[in-house]
């Protein structure tokens, strides 16, 4: 007697009765090519953004020197103090923009352009504001006079960076920087050679910097909507996607708010306290010591966040090994570099700037060797942004506020000028303890990796604090 068998239906990811998808676990193999694919996007990311960052510091690094020669250090501190004012405006109305178009699951138009109507807006009413305050602000001090005439223009900047496409954002979402390195590379090239040509033929004021801001700013705005154009922005409103904008930038409103204070309120603190010509060579130090935590910080935002977004959207389980495997590749080179900084800073800034920024050789010793510590912070905030707790960054930034006006004002109140920075050196240190409760409540506290870092590059550093008082008394003195 033969059995009577019967077909037995197999869903194939589709519900026959009502035609909905049918959600199939992912196994260890896709989780394994998933992971594979999302690892050589973030490599072939990361090399772009190398690429980028390395050739448009390295011109930028070249200009200063030549720069330096032209212009008095008091021009580098008024644009300094203008870059702050204006940075501070967009830090006062941000309201999580970018990092909600990378981190929200919503990829439709009416996202995007919802986001771009609110960038744009957000734009003109900076500028506005930059105007209503230049006259106020040009009152304060007498260096400070400029900025009546100055502050109006620099801040068109706000304007053309909020016409700027969405694609832009959307690119390092998807983990696609080649076209925005590219894009950064050139703009980054023509601004610097504006700058120096207008300083060498035309003028040797701040009108150099300022209008080479402008260029720069102008071209990135027109190239983003047509280098990459795989969104067409145009104004609109959708109330969902702004409830969703908003309620996601509600703590980074708070965040970048505190984070203003936090980054700029000791440039604010030196231009009151002393003259733009410190502040000149404070700016002059702070992009020297800089060029290796700016790349380190260029990765973590364009490549490091998306990566870890994407990972702790598909497989959260993977999230602490991928995280300690970033740190590792990433941290140690920016280390080394910044042992390097303070090992030859000195005698650097010596041999190749105009003698008149000599002194800021002992400045670019400290930020290094604070960034230290800023080095083992800095993925920590990627991490709360990847998991979407924006409330733990704002609490990290709080705390460096507190920890940048307690060492800088007691520094200077112990030994003025040196004692305002090297309070500004001990801060990342310590803000670090803030960070590590924090990240702990996150799960993802890597206090071994931590330590080896904290303990082995403080010791280090001495070590090569040391050795560039010897190369001073060698080549220089």
């Amino acid at each position: 007697m033969t059995a009577n068998l019967q077909p037995v239906p197999v869903k194939i990811g589709l519900d026959e009765e009502n035609l909905e998808e049918t959600r199939v676990p992912p196994t260890p193999a896709d989780h394994r090519t998933q992971g594979a694919g999302l690892k050589k996007k973030a490599v072939r990311g990361g090399m772009w953004t190398g690429v980028s960052f390395a050739g448009g510091q390295g011109l930028a690094f070249v200009s200063n020197i030549l720069l330096s020669y032209l212009l008095v250090p008091e021009v580098f501190g008024l644009m300094a103090l203008l870059t702050t004012i204006v940075a501070g405006l967009q830090m006062f109305s941000d309201v999580g923009i970018t990092p909600s178009l990378i981190q929200n699951k919503r990829e439709d138009p009416g996202f995007y352009n919802t986001a771009w109507t609110m960038q744009v807006v957000r734009g003109v009413l900076l500028w506005g504001a930059a105007s209503l305050v230049a006259w106020p602000l040009s009152t304060i001090k007498d260096d400070w006079a400029p900025l009546a005439y100055l502050l109006p223009v620099a801040s068109l900047t706000c304007v053309l960076n909020g016409l700027r496409s969405t694609a832009w954002v959307t690119a390092s979402r998807r983990l696609d920087i080649r076209a925005v390195a590219l894009l950064k590379l050139f703009t980054s090239i023509v601004r610097i050679l504006v700058m120096v040509g207008l300083a060498y033929f035309v003028t040797r004021t701040v009108w150099a910097l300022v209008v080479g801001l402008i260029v720069g700013s102008t071209l990135t705005c027109i190239l983003s909507h047509r280098m990459i154009p795989e969104i067409k922005n145009r104004l609109h409103f959708e109330k969902e996607a702004f409830t969703e904008l908003i309620r996601f930038g509600k703590w980074m409103f708070l965040s970048t708010l505190i984070t203003f204070f936090a980054g700029q309120i000791d440039k604010f603190l030196l231009a009151g306290l002393i003259s733009t010509g410190m502040l000149g060579l404070f700016w002059i130090a702070s992009r020297l010591a800089d060029l290796g935590p700016m790349f380190f910080k260029q990765l973590a935002q364009w490549v490091g966040f998306p990566a870890l977004s994407e990972l702790y959207r598909r497989d959260e389980a993977r999230f602490k090994s991928r995280l300690l495997q970033m740190r590792l590749v990433l941290t140690l080179p920016i280390v080394t570099l910044l042992l390097l900084m303070i090992l030859i800073g000195p005698i650097f800034t010596n041999l190749v700037y105009a003698p008149r920024y000599g002194e800021s050789g002992w400045i670019v010793q400290i930020i290094a060797f604070g960034s230290l510590a800023g080095m083992v912070t800095t993925p920590y905030g990627q991490v709360y942004m990847a998991t979407g707790r924006s409330k733990y960054n704002m609490l990290s930034v709080l705390a460096q506020l507190i920890c940048m006006l307690t060492g800088t004002l007691t520094g200077y109140w112990l030994a003025g000028e040196a004692g305002f920075l090297l309070g500004i050196g001990a801060c990342q240190w310590l803000r670090y303890v803030a960070d590590a409760a924090l990240v702990d409540r996150c799960g993802c506290w890597q206090w071994k990796f931590d330590a080896a870092m904290l303990i082995g590059g403080g010791l280090l550093a001495w070590c090569a604090l040391w050795g560039s008082q010897w190369l001073a008394w060698r080549y220089v003195l």
